[in-house]
């Protein structure tokens, strides 16, 4: 592979992201030289080197006001262009790769001014999480048709999955979706949100105890962990007792909690907050379930979460919603129990299905293990990356 100047551009502060860090450790340690032009919310220093990698931060501000508008991923802040095209034009930028579409626009100016490649790396289906946020109403539904308009999205992701040199999605069901939409399936790639297997090696097996442990890992919002939570006052007292952990935060946190406690399971449910990425697995390995409920939409049926494959990994069978990602992974590879989203009943019944019958969830758990080893895990989706951009190491774009 003919190495290459990358610039990768992430729309918030690094660190942290675990997909924007693995793919540019990925890209670093096949030689080429990346760097990571990001937010800086935070106020870090403008420039520094992160494990290999040239970070490269926007201007920032003492007032968090004024810095937040100037952070701000807003289609062609221009703040972000100055900064993308002065890295480009000093450092002899070969290929840009944008982390999703709200700054694609930046990405398209950066291929036509200086006739380089261009990869989306599209983790998220932006337009379906735009429609949902207006679908709820109220003032965030206002405020966000003018700061987040779905249909402009819409317009923004078709011009970038016409215009960009190469696209790369998490899911078959995304990848699907824009060829839908007239994409062209050619210069689509699946780069999964897949585990490195070397963090799951070291983690202590689970703790001998009375009760079964759920488990579930990620950003606390409004996408299902409330039917977990009503489930669980349903099966006090039958058969083995549960408990639930929970690590994260989010803006739903204190609703959830507020849940917890109407529903009179606080016993049941430990709320650890964020916890360091290193320290998950150890949680997961302690744990005996791993669950996402998410809800069923058009974004969670063409987006799939890291925390399945990180459960699998683990050999803990799964309980998953039906969103169609989720769906098909986990009854392909036989690894868990599928339940209708929204549904306390469906969720209570996928959970007794489980609790009853300790010999299949084991199975469910080595098949999950077996599915990782094979096929979900980052060695696989990194091999992927790389052969889409030794695709266009040694391409020359016509000119505009």
């Amino acid at each position: 592979m003919n190495a290459m100047k990358i610039a990768l551009i992430w729309k918030n502060d690094y660190p942290w992201d675990v997909r924007v860090e693995k793919i540019a450790n990925t890209l670093h340690e096949a030689g080429h030289d990346v760097y990571l032009l990001c937010g800086n919310k935070n106020k870090l220093p403008r420039e520094e080197i992160i494990g290999g990698i040239k970070v490269i931060r926007l201007p920032f501000s003492r007032s968090n006001f004024l810095n937040s508008l100037i952070s701000l991923p807003f289609y062609f802040n221009p703040f972000w262009l100055r900064m993308a095209a002065s890295v480009v034009q000093r450092k002899g930028i070969e290929l840009v790769i944008v982390r999703d579409l709200p700054l694609v626009s930046i990405g398209l100016f950066l291929k036509r001014k200086f006739r380089i490649p261009l990869i989306l790396d599209m983790a998220e289906n932006y337009p379906a999480m735009y429609w949902d946020r207006i679908n709820k109403g109220g003032w965030t539904a206002i405020k966000n048709w003018f700061i987040k308009n779905p249909r402009l999205m819409e317009y923004i992701e078709k011009r970038a999955t016409e215009e960009c040199d190469h696209i790369l999605v998490v899911v078959e069901e995304s990848a699907q979706r824009l060829i839908g939409n007239g994409a062209d399936s050619a210069k689509i790639s699946i780069v999964s949100n897949t585990p490195d297997l070397k963090i799951f090696t070291d983690a202590a097996p689970a703790k001998e105890r009375k009760h079964v442990q759920l488990v579930y890992a990620g950003f606390i919002q409004a996408r299902g962990l409330d039917i977990i939570v009503e489930s669980l006052s349903r099966i006090r007292g039958i058969g083995t007792p549960v408990r639930f952990v929970i690590i994260g935060e989010g803006h739903y946190l204190n609703q959830l909690k507020l849940i917890t406690k109407q529903h009179q399971v606080e016993d049941m449910v430990e709320f650890k907050g964020w916890v360091k990425n290193t320290s998950i697995p150890a949680y997961i390995h302690d744990s005996d379930i791993g669950v996402i409920p998410h809800k069923k939409n058009p974004h969670s049926d063409t987006t799939v979460p890291n925390k399945l494959f990180d459960y699998m990994a683990c050999a803990k069978p799964v309980i998953v919603s039906n969103a169609a990602p989720l769906k098909r992974i986990v009854e392909e590879e036989r690894c868990g129990v599928v339940f209708t989203a929204g549904s306390v009943d469906s969720f209570t019944e996928a959970l007794k299905k489980i609790l009853q019958n300790p010999a299949a969830a084991t199975e469910m758990g080595r098949n999950g293990a077996a599915a990782v080893q094979r096929r979900y895990n980052w060695g696989y989706d990194a091999a992927v990356l790389r052969r889409a951009v030794a695709a266009l190491a040694s391409r020359d774009l016509p000119p505009t």
